[in-house]
């Protein structure tokens, strides 16, 4: 019996071995260096360019797109200390959800020569869903728990975090057209 057991205690080694290389990866963090800045520009004119729309009397017009975005678009550090203390969402923060995902839309839309739409929910306690598709094709689905990522007080995480959408929305929408462009996309039903 001794042989055996000595058996199973090598494999458990190794199992134990095997297990530490399976790592949980961390996040990378994309800096605004390492973002395309093509990207970063025409989401920025996008957004700025929604805030216009809602800026009905041009009371903002003489400022600048970076100024326009803190004035007009991001949330103060009181306002998410307010929502995070009584789990209520700003009327900030139910503005930000779909101007966001529209903007990311409108700059899918230039990369890609497709019609992307945009379908953003949430509710007064944070939770909702961000839809962007093309046709029957989703592209990008987001979650919304208790509001997070939302909202955002800084300009850089909202620009972030708005790239990393279209980025993701693009791969996905090239991934499928690779996968499509053989047999159409019926192929791909059943």
């Amino acid at each position: 019996m001794e042989p055996m057991a000595s058996h199973d205690i090598a494999l458990a080694g190794m199992i134990f071995q095997e297990g530490g290389a399976n790592k949980r990866r961390s996040r990378t963090v994309a800096k605004e260096q390492d973002m395309d800045q093509a990207t970063v520009e025409a989401f920025t004119r996008r957004l700025c360019n929604l805030l216009d729309t809602e800026d009905f009397f041009g009371r903002h017009a003489e400022l600048s797109k970076q100024e326009k975005i803190e004035r007009l678009f991001l949330a103060s550090t009181e306002d998410k200390s307010q929502s995070d203390f009584n789990c209520a969402v700003s009327p900030k923060v139910r503005l930000q959800v779909p101007l966001l995902f529209q903007a990311v839309a409108g700059v899918m839309e230039e990369k890609s020569g497709a019609i992307i739409q945009s379908a953003a929910e949430i509710n007064g306690e944070g939770f909702g869903r961000a839809l962007l598709y093309s046709g029957r094709i989703i592209l990008v689905i987001k979650s919304l728990r208790a509001g997070f990522p939302f909202p955002f007080t800084s300009q850089e995480k909202a620009i972030r975090y708005g790239v990393s959408c279209v980025e993701e929305g693009l791969a996905f929408l090239e991934k499928y057209n690779n996968m499509t462009a053989l047999h159409g996309s019926f192929s791909l039903e059943g």
